[in-house]
């Protein structure tokens, strides 16, 4: 007969519940293990404790859970109970979830930030721009997007260096989201830079033309691509730059 081994942090939390033996280690292991096994009894459990499982003295443990848990069932758990309980302290563990590879566990560290104040969570997601995966900076876009963060513009700004077609072209629509002067000085900067992949810089152009009060930003695009005699993509560009006047 074949014995099927518990994952280290199992073991480890029932551990503790069972040294230890307090109604907030009791209910915390009881769940991990029926979220594990996928038991239908886990969604009792947690109606049943609550109180407990969201309480301040439970947020140490579910970071932890959602940092070293083996099991992405578990995690998800504890992602979701870090975002009902909106401990700013528990944002780190879930921006690096968002770089995890279920994708499931990355929806549900998206949810738990969204769960948290606007600008907590902004904050959150920029840092994902910052350090996170290509899945986790392509969440975070969408969502400075929805939140329309003005303090997101550079960070958003500085995907499109990255010459990824997929993330310049939503970092482009994020900046035409966001609409504020400076976002429209970023765009400006895309559509001139000869460096940029030029699909990119159509798309620039592109949601440039949707941010009201950007005559400044489009009268510096039209220059600069006039000037450029050595960007071989600047006479296809133009037109559209001019006709955004």
């Amino acid at each position: 007969m074949q014995f099927r081994t518990r994952p280290l942090a199992a073991i480890v939390l029932l551990a503790l519940c069972g040294a230890c033996g307090s109604p907030l280690e009791r209910a915390a292991g009881r769940l991990v293990e029926q979220a594990r096994l996928d038991d239908p009894q886990v969604n009792e459990t947690y109606q049943q404790n609550k109180e407990l499982l969201e309480s301040p003295e439970a947020v140490p443990l579910w970071i932890e859970t959602l940092q070293s848990d083996d099991s992405p069932k578990v995690k998800r758990w504890a992602a979701v109970l870090l975002g009902n309980i909106g401990d700013e302290t528990a944002l780190p563990a879930l921006t690096a979830a968002l770089s995890a590879d279920d994708r499931d566990l990355r929806e549900a560290a998206r949810d738990a930030i969204r769960r948290f104040p606007e600008e907590q969570a902004a904050s959150a997601f920029v840092a994902a721009l910052e350090d996170g995966s290509r899945e986790a900076r392509t969440i975070a876009l969408a969502q400075l997007s929805r939140l329309r963060a003005p303090g997101a513009v550079e960070a958003v700004a500085k995907i499109v260096s990255l010459n990824d077609p997929l993330l310049g072209e939503a970092a482009c629509t994020t900046l035409g989201d966001i609409g504020t002067p400076e976002a429209a000085a970023a765009l400006a900067t895309v559509a001139a830079d000869s460096t940029v992949d030029v699909a990119i810089r159509h798309h620039a152009l592109t949601n440039l033309g949707r941010i009201e009060g950007a005559g400044d930003a489009i009268r510096d695009v039209i220059a600069k691509l006039e000037a450029a005699q050595e960007d071989p993509a600047a006479a296809e560009l133009l037109p559209e730059a001019r006709a955004l006047r």
